[in-house]
Protein backbone atom coordinates (compact mmCIF):
# COMPACT_ATOMS: atom_id res chain seq x y z
CA UNK A 1 0.00 0.00 0.00
CA UNK A 2 1.43 3.40 -0.96
CA UNK A 3 2.15 5.62 2.01
CA UNK A 4 -0.28 8.28 0.86
CA UNK A 5 -2.96 7.81 3.53
CA UNK A 6 -2.72 6.88 7.17
CA UNK A 7 -4.47 3.65 8.12
CA UNK A 8 -7.64 5.35 9.39
CA UNK A 9 -8.08 7.45 6.25
CA UNK A 10 -7.32 4.45 4.05
CA UNK A 11 -9.95 2.27 5.72
CA UNK A 12 -12.56 5.02 5.50
CA UNK A 13 -11.84 5.55 1.82
CA UNK A 14 -12.11 1.82 1.17
CA UNK A 15 -15.49 1.75 2.93
CA UNK A 16 -16.71 4.76 0.97
CA UNK A 17 -15.70 3.19 -2.34
CA UNK A 18 -17.46 -0.03 -1.36
CA UNK A 19 -20.64 1.98 -0.79
CA UNK A 20 -20.57 3.21 -4.39
CA UNK A 21 -20.26 -0.32 -5.73
CA UNK A 22 -16.59 -1.31 -5.76
CA UNK A 23 -15.37 -4.47 -4.09
CA UNK A 24 -12.72 -4.12 -1.38
CA UNK A 25 -10.00 -5.32 -3.77
CA UNK A 26 -11.16 -2.98 -6.55
CA UNK A 27 -11.17 -0.09 -4.12
CA UNK A 28 -7.63 -0.92 -2.96
CA UNK A 29 -6.32 -1.05 -6.54
CA UNK A 30 -8.07 2.22 -7.42
CA UNK A 31 -6.52 3.99 -4.42
CA UNK A 32 -3.12 2.61 -5.42
CA UNK A 33 -3.62 3.90 -8.96
CA UNK A 34 -4.64 7.44 -8.04
CA UNK A 35 -1.18 8.79 -7.09
CA UNK A 36 0.51 6.91 -9.95
CA UNK A 37 0.55 7.27 -13.72
CA UNK A 38 1.29 4.62 -16.33
CA UNK A 39 2.23 2.05 -13.75
CA UNK A 40 2.59 -1.69 -14.22
CA UNK A 41 0.55 -4.36 -12.50
CA UNK A 42 3.58 -5.64 -10.57
CA UNK A 43 3.87 -2.29 -8.76
CA UNK A 44 0.20 -2.42 -7.93
CA UNK A 45 0.68 -5.91 -6.47
CA UNK A 46 3.38 -4.49 -4.20
CA UNK A 47 1.35 -1.40 -3.32
CA UNK A 48 -1.82 -3.29 -2.38
CA UNK A 49 -0.42 -6.56 -1.06
CA UNK A 50 -2.96 -8.42 -3.20
CA UNK A 51 -2.31 -11.54 -5.27
CA UNK A 52 -1.56 -10.63 -8.89
CA UNK A 53 -4.71 -12.37 -10.16
CA UNK A 54 -6.86 -10.23 -7.86
CA UNK A 55 -5.09 -7.12 -9.17
CA UNK A 56 -5.66 -8.22 -12.79
CA UNK A 57 -9.36 -8.82 -12.08
CA UNK A 58 -9.69 -5.48 -10.29
CA UNK A 59 -8.03 -3.60 -13.13
CA UNK A 60 -10.35 -5.19 -15.68
CA UNK A 61 -13.35 -4.20 -13.61
CA UNK A 62 -12.09 -0.64 -13.02
CA UNK A 63 -11.57 -0.18 -16.76
CA UNK A 64 -15.07 -1.51 -17.38
CA UNK A 65 -16.43 1.11 -14.97
CA UNK A 66 -14.37 3.87 -16.54
CA UNK A 67 -12.28 4.40 -13.40
CA UNK A 68 -9.02 3.22 -14.98
CA UNK A 69 -7.33 3.13 -18.38
CA UNK A 70 -4.17 1.71 -19.89
CA UNK A 71 -1.61 2.34 -22.59
CA UNK A 72 0.85 -0.08 -24.18
CA UNK A 73 4.52 0.74 -23.58
CA UNK A 74 7.20 -1.62 -24.89
CA UNK A 75 4.57 -4.32 -25.27
CA UNK A 76 3.34 -4.02 -21.67
CA UNK A 77 0.17 -2.54 -20.25
CA UNK A 78 0.64 0.53 -18.08
CA UNK A 79 -2.34 1.65 -15.98
CA UNK A 80 -3.60 5.00 -14.73
CA UNK A 81 -6.66 6.09 -12.77
CA UNK A 82 -9.34 8.24 -14.31
CA UNK A 83 -10.59 11.25 -12.36
CA UNK A 84 -12.65 10.52 -9.24
CA UNK A 85 -15.37 12.66 -10.83
CA UNK A 86 -16.21 9.52 -12.77
CA UNK A 87 -17.70 8.19 -9.51
CA UNK A 88 -20.45 10.81 -9.76
CA UNK A 89 -21.32 9.56 -13.24
CA UNK A 90 -21.47 5.99 -11.97
CA UNK A 91 -23.87 7.00 -9.20
CA UNK A 92 -26.05 8.89 -11.67
CA UNK A 93 -26.13 5.86 -13.98
CA UNK A 94 -27.16 3.63 -11.07
CA UNK A 95 -29.81 6.12 -10.06
CA UNK A 96 -31.30 6.24 -13.56
CA UNK A 97 -31.20 2.45 -13.76
CA UNK A 98 -32.95 2.14 -10.41
CA UNK A 99 -35.63 4.63 -11.43
CA UNK A 100 -36.27 2.70 -14.62
CA UNK A 101 -36.50 -0.58 -12.69
CA UNK A 102 -38.91 0.93 -10.17
CA UNK A 103 -41.19 2.17 -12.95
CA UNK A 104 -41.22 -1.27 -14.60
CA UNK A 105 -41.98 -3.04 -11.31
CA UNK A 106 -44.67 -0.55 -10.35
CA UNK A 107 -46.36 -0.89 -13.73
CA UNK A 108 -46.20 -4.68 -13.59
CA UNK A 109 -47.15 -5.24 -9.95
CA UNK A 110 -49.12 -2.13 -9.04
CA UNK A 111 -52.22 -4.16 -8.21
CA UNK A 112 -50.39 -6.02 -5.45
CA UNK A 113 -49.37 -2.81 -3.66
CA UNK A 114 -52.26 -0.35 -3.75
CA UNK A 115 -51.18 0.90 -0.33
CA UNK A 116 -47.76 0.75 1.29
CA UNK A 117 -46.16 2.33 4.32
CA UNK A 118 -42.60 3.48 4.99
CA UNK A 119 -40.82 5.13 7.92
CA UNK A 120 -37.70 7.29 7.62
CA UNK A 121 -35.77 8.21 10.76
CA UNK A 122 -33.12 10.89 11.07
CA UNK A 123 -32.41 14.05 9.10
CA UNK A 124 -30.36 12.38 6.35
CA UNK A 125 -32.97 9.69 5.67
CA UNK A 126 -35.75 12.29 5.73
CA UNK A 127 -34.03 14.56 3.19
CA UNK A 128 -33.18 11.60 0.93
CA UNK A 129 -36.85 10.55 0.98
CA UNK A 130 -37.99 14.07 0.05
CA UNK A 131 -35.58 14.28 -2.89
CA UNK A 132 -36.47 10.79 -4.12
CA UNK A 133 -40.17 11.63 -4.06
CA UNK A 134 -39.52 14.94 -5.80
CA UNK A 135 -37.81 13.12 -8.67
CA UNK A 136 -40.32 10.25 -8.75
CA UNK A 137 -43.62 12.12 -9.10
CA UNK A 138 -44.78 13.30 -12.54
CA UNK A 139 -43.60 16.64 -13.86
CA UNK A 140 -46.11 19.41 -13.25
CA UNK A 141 -47.25 17.89 -9.94
CA UNK A 142 -48.20 19.92 -6.89
CA UNK A 143 -47.32 19.43 -3.23
CA UNK A 144 -50.00 20.58 -0.76
CA UNK A 145 -48.67 21.20 2.75
CA UNK A 146 -50.54 21.61 6.02
CA UNK A 147 -47.66 23.12 7.94
CA UNK A 148 -46.66 23.51 11.51
CA UNK A 149 -42.88 23.50 11.32
CA UNK A 150 -41.80 24.97 7.99
CA UNK A 151 -38.83 26.67 9.65
CA UNK A 152 -37.59 23.31 10.95
CA UNK A 153 -38.06 21.72 7.52
CA UNK A 154 -35.74 24.24 5.91
CA UNK A 155 -33.29 24.19 8.81
CA UNK A 156 -32.80 20.46 8.11
CA UNK A 157 -32.60 20.95 4.34
CA UNK A 158 -29.99 23.67 4.78
CA UNK A 159 -27.97 21.67 7.33
CA UNK A 160 -27.85 18.74 4.88
CA UNK A 161 -26.69 21.18 2.13
CA UNK A 162 -29.55 20.16 -0.15
CA UNK A 163 -31.98 23.09 0.01
CA UNK A 164 -30.67 24.58 -3.25
CA UNK A 165 -30.76 21.20 -5.00
CA UNK A 166 -34.34 20.65 -3.82
CA UNK A 167 -35.44 23.99 -5.25
CA UNK A 168 -33.54 23.44 -8.49
CA UNK A 169 -35.15 20.03 -9.08
CA UNK A 170 -38.57 21.37 -8.17
CA UNK A 171 -38.29 24.21 -10.66
CA UNK A 172 -36.85 22.01 -13.43
CA UNK A 173 -39.72 19.56 -12.99
CA UNK A 174 -42.35 22.30 -12.65
CA UNK A 175 -43.54 21.08 -9.23
CA UNK A 176 -45.41 23.76 -7.28
CA UNK A 177 -46.27 24.07 -3.59
CA UNK A 178 -49.34 25.33 -1.76
CA UNK A 179 -48.83 25.88 1.96
CA UNK A 180 -51.34 26.46 4.74
CA UNK A 181 -49.84 27.78 7.96
CA UNK A 182 -50.78 29.56 11.15
CA UNK A 183 -47.83 29.78 13.49
CA UNK A 184 -45.40 31.61 11.22
CA UNK A 185 -45.59 35.41 11.11
CA UNK A 186 -47.48 36.41 7.97
CA UNK A 187 -44.58 38.56 6.77
CA UNK A 188 -42.27 35.52 6.84
CA UNK A 189 -44.63 33.64 4.53
CA UNK A 190 -44.92 36.62 2.20
CA UNK A 191 -41.13 36.80 2.06
CA UNK A 192 -40.95 33.09 1.24
CA UNK A 193 -43.48 33.53 -1.55
CA UNK A 194 -41.26 36.23 -3.03
CA UNK A 195 -38.09 34.16 -2.75
CA UNK A 196 -39.33 30.70 -3.80
CA UNK A 197 -40.48 29.78 -7.27
CA UNK A 198 -43.89 28.12 -7.57
CA UNK A 199 -44.85 28.75 -3.93
CA UNK A 200 -48.25 29.97 -2.70
CA UNK A 201 -49.60 30.15 0.83
CA UNK A 202 -52.61 30.98 2.94
CA UNK A 203 -53.16 31.47 6.65
CA UNK A 204 -55.67 29.59 8.78
CA UNK A 205 -55.91 31.17 12.24
CA UNK A 206 -56.21 28.58 14.97
CA UNK A 207 -54.54 25.83 12.95
CA UNK A 208 -52.21 23.97 15.28
CA UNK A 209 -50.17 21.01 14.13
CA UNK A 210 -47.25 21.32 16.55
CA UNK A 211 -44.07 19.89 15.09
CA UNK A 212 -45.90 17.99 12.36
CA UNK A 213 -46.11 18.86 8.67
CA UNK A 214 -48.53 16.98 6.43
CA UNK A 215 -47.29 16.87 2.84
CA UNK A 216 -49.72 15.66 0.19
CA UNK A 217 -48.01 14.43 -2.97
CA UNK A 218 -49.39 12.94 -6.18
CA UNK A 219 -49.62 9.39 -4.80
CA UNK A 220 -48.53 9.60 -1.17
CA UNK A 221 -48.98 11.43 2.11
CA UNK A 222 -46.00 12.31 4.31
CA UNK A 223 -46.46 12.97 8.02
CA UNK A 224 -43.20 14.64 9.05
CA UNK A 225 -42.55 14.90 12.78
CA UNK A 226 -39.69 17.27 13.57
CA UNK A 227 -38.71 15.92 16.95
CA UNK A 228 -35.50 14.25 18.03
CA UNK A 229 -34.98 12.33 15.87
CA UNK A 230 -36.89 13.52 12.82
CA UNK A 231 -39.48 10.94 11.73
CA UNK A 232 -41.30 10.79 8.41
CA UNK A 233 -44.24 8.42 8.02
CA UNK A 234 -45.00 7.92 4.33
CA UNK A 235 -48.28 6.35 3.26
CA UNK A 236 -48.20 5.34 -0.41
CA UNK A 237 -51.54 5.15 -2.16
CA UNK A 238 -53.22 7.34 -4.77
CA UNK A 239 -56.69 7.07 -3.22
CA UNK A 240 -55.35 8.09 0.18
CA UNK A 241 -53.52 11.04 -1.34
CA UNK A 242 -56.65 12.13 -3.20
CA UNK A 243 -58.68 11.93 0.03
CA UNK A 244 -56.18 14.10 1.90
CA UNK A 245 -56.13 16.56 -1.00
CA UNK A 246 -59.90 17.00 -0.74
CA UNK A 247 -59.42 17.80 2.95
CA UNK A 248 -56.66 20.26 2.02
CA UNK A 249 -58.97 21.99 -0.49
CA UNK A 250 -61.53 22.53 2.27
CA UNK A 251 -58.88 24.13 4.51
CA UNK A 252 -57.48 26.15 1.59
CA UNK A 253 -60.92 27.64 0.87
CA UNK A 254 -61.35 28.53 4.56
CA UNK A 255 -57.93 30.17 4.74
CA UNK A 256 -57.03 33.79 4.06
CA UNK A 257 -54.47 35.10 1.58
Amino acid sequence: MAKIFDQTDYKELIKSLEKVGLSRKEAAVYLALLPRRDTGSSKLVLATGLHKQFVYNALARLEELGLAKHVIQNGRKKFSANTPLRIMSLLEEKKLGAQSLVRVLQDRYSGAHDQDFEIFQGDTAFVASELQTLERVPEGSRIDVIGGAQDKYWTIMTAEHLADEYEMIRKERNITIRYIGADQPFQDLKKMKGERWGWDHRMLPGLRTGLVDTDIWEDSVHLNIFGKPTLSFVVLGKEIAEGYREFFETLWNLSTK
